[in-house]
């Protein structure tokens, strides 16, 4: 594969993986029951859904 077949493939590879990470997220909360999300200074408690 060349350079630019890779760059080509690389966007959509990303993206794909992203909408994966993304669609799983509810799936890993109720999983483990509940979920801390911290961004900077703040944090969310995400409680799984019974």
């Amino acid at each position: 594969m060349d350079k630019q077949t890779l760059i080509k493939l690389a966007q959509p590879a990303a993206t794909a993986l992203l909408a994966l990470s993304i669609l799983s997220f509810p799936f890993i909360v109720k999983a483990s029951g509940s979920m801390t999300v911290y961004q900077g200074d703040y944090s969310w408690k995400i409680s799984g859904c019974d």
